[in-house]
C-alpha cells in the first residue's frame, strides 16, 4: 500500500510526523479517511480519536478538534491538542472528568456550561484512547 507525508501539530510540538498508509478522524460532520491521492480537502476535526495506520502499526491520537487539510499526497493537522494514547495519563484525565462533572452541575451561564462540557467530553476522549495503550 503507498503511504503520504503526515504531520500532526499543535502549538508547542510536531506531534507526530511521518508515513502513513491511512488516516481516519471524525470532522464535525462525520467520521472520514484519507489515502494516499486523495481528492483534496479541508476540513474541521471533531474532538475524537484518530487512528494513523503505517507499514508498522497503527498509532492512536486524541485530538482535540482543529482542521484537517490533504492535498492528495500530504496531510497535516493542525490542533489545538493531541496525544498519543501512551502519553495519556489516565488517572489524571479520570479526575478531570470529575472537575468538569462538578463544573457543569454548578454553571450560571452558557458560557460556564460550554467549558464545563468541552472539558469533559475532551477527558472522556483521554480516558477512552487512553485505556486502549
Amino acid at each position: 500500500m503507498s503511504t503520504f507525508k503526515t504531520e500532526i501539530v499543535s502549538p508547542d510540538r510536531v506531534v507526530w510526523s511521518g508515513e502513513a498508509q491511512s488516516v481516519t478522524f471524525r470532522t464535525v460532520e462525520g467520521s472520514m479517511g484519507v489515502l494516499d491521492r486523495r481528492a483534496p480537502i479541508v476540513t474541521a476535526l471533531d474532538i475524537a480519536m484518530m487512528e494513523v495506520k503505517t507499514e508498522k502499526g497503527k498509532i492512536e491520537f486524541a485530538v482535540h478538534g482543529g482542521l484537517l487539510r490533504m492535498n492528495g499526497e500530504e496531510l497535516i493537522i493542525v490542533t489545538d491538542a493531541a496525544e498519543k494514547a501512551e502519553e495519556i495519563d489516565v488517572y489524571r484525565a479520570e479526575k478531570a472528568k470529575q472537575r468538569a462533572e462538578d463544573l457543569l452541575e454548578k454553571a450560571k451561564n452558557d458560557v460556564e456550561r460550554y467549558k464545563a462540557k468541552a472539558s469533559l467530553q475532551k477527558n472522556i476522549l483521554r480516558m477512552r484512547v487512553g485505556k486502549k495503550s
